[in-house]
């Protein structure tokens, strides 16, 4: 029996004796501070290894209060030397924008299941420190503190960045709305003249085609037969000629001299051929008529145009169709 209640009142003794082993702690690093600056406070909360340890939420403690939490810095810890204690410290970054005298409450940390309370600190938060009331009367105010008129509030100007932060979405719809106005437009007024939505892109006429239809208009309007047009005549039957030897051998020839374009009509076509001597024939009389106002005869005027008819009709570019192949050839 002796031996049970010994037992008994050790356990109550080192019960006892972890209780009063952990403490916690407030400090602030100064008590007098000028307002609006900032002061330190430091909690820190000294346990037996093992226990959790909660500290105070400071923004709500001070949520009716003068007191402001401005930050929290980063929390330390401390083991002993037999690693039977740590010791956890929080620094809180405070200040007060009132010039009076500031309690800072007893804060409560939770450790397991117990809540310990730290001892309640006072901070005199002033307009100016370091300086007395003798020395404050003799500043001549008037000469360090000027007094200006109030002025009006000035519009800063816009920038990009916020004007399309503002109207971004009304300028995406306003052009969605035109672009499909557009496209409707575009869509009744193709409708409206019976032409189809989109319009239908028509294969290039041949080349032969063209100088064919062109040279017999020419000789429907029969200009060689008008003395003071023989050099009209001449102008537009060398350029129809051109034209077609540009289109069908895809090579430039408008620029160019009668002599260069024949020389150039030379890698295609056999300057042997009937056709390439009665196009020479062709350019070499309408220099002479362009150049030198020679007035040829009806007969040669006749035949130069038949010489372009023929220089076409053989050498124009003939599709046939054989085993599903195209083949091009020289007529």
């Amino acid at each position: 029996m002796k031996y049970l209640e010994f037992k008994i009142f050790v356990l109550i003794i080192l019960s006892s004796y972890c209780v009063k082993a952990q403490t916690v702690n407030a400090v602030l690093d100064s008590s007098v501070v000028e307002f609006a600056n900032p002061v330190r406070l430091k909690v820190s909360a000294t346990v037996t290894s093992g226990n959790k340890t909660y500290f105070p939420n400071l923004k709500e403690l001070f949520k009716n209060s003068p007191l402001e939490l401005l930050s929290e810095l980063k929390p330390d810890t401390s083991v002993s030397q037999d690693r039977k204690m740590v010791t956890f410290t929080h620094t809180y970054v405070i200040t007060s924008f009132k010039d009076t005298l500031l309690y800072v409450p007893r804060l409560p940390i939770r450790i397991g299941k117990d809540t310990l309370y730290t001892d309640s600190l006072s901070i005199a938060f002033t307009l100016l420190q370091n300086i007395d009331s003798t020395f404050l009367s003799e500043i001549d105010t008037t000469k360090i503190m000027k007094v200006f008129d109030i002025k009006d509030v000035k519009n800063a100007p816009w920038t990009f960045q916020e004007f399309w932060a503002r109207f971004s979405k009304l300028i995406l719809i306003l052009l969605i709305v035109a672009v499909l106005a557009s496209v409707l437009t575009y869509m009744y007024i193709r409708w409206k003249n019976n032409k189809p939505i989109l319009p239908v892109i028509k294969p290039k006429e041949p080349a032969d085609k063209t100088a064919l239809r062109e040279l017999e208009k020419l000789k429907e309007e029969k200009l060689w037969q008008q003395q003071e047009r023989t050099k009209e005549y001449y102008s537009r039957l060398t350029e129809i000629l051109k034209r077609y030897i540009s289109d069908r051998y895809s090579t430039s020839v408008m620029e160019l001299t009668s002599m260069e374009t024949l020389e150039k009509l030379a890698d295609f076509v056999d300057p042997k051929d009937d056709c390439y001597q009665g196009l020479r024939f062709v350019f070499s009389i309408a220099d002479f008529v362009k150049f030198a106002k020679m007035q040829p005869l009806l007969n040669e005027n006749e035949k130069a145009l038949t010489n372009a008819f023929d220089f076409v009709e053989k050498t124009k570019k003939v599709v046939v169709e054989s085993e599903n192949k195209e083949e091009e050839k020289n007529v």
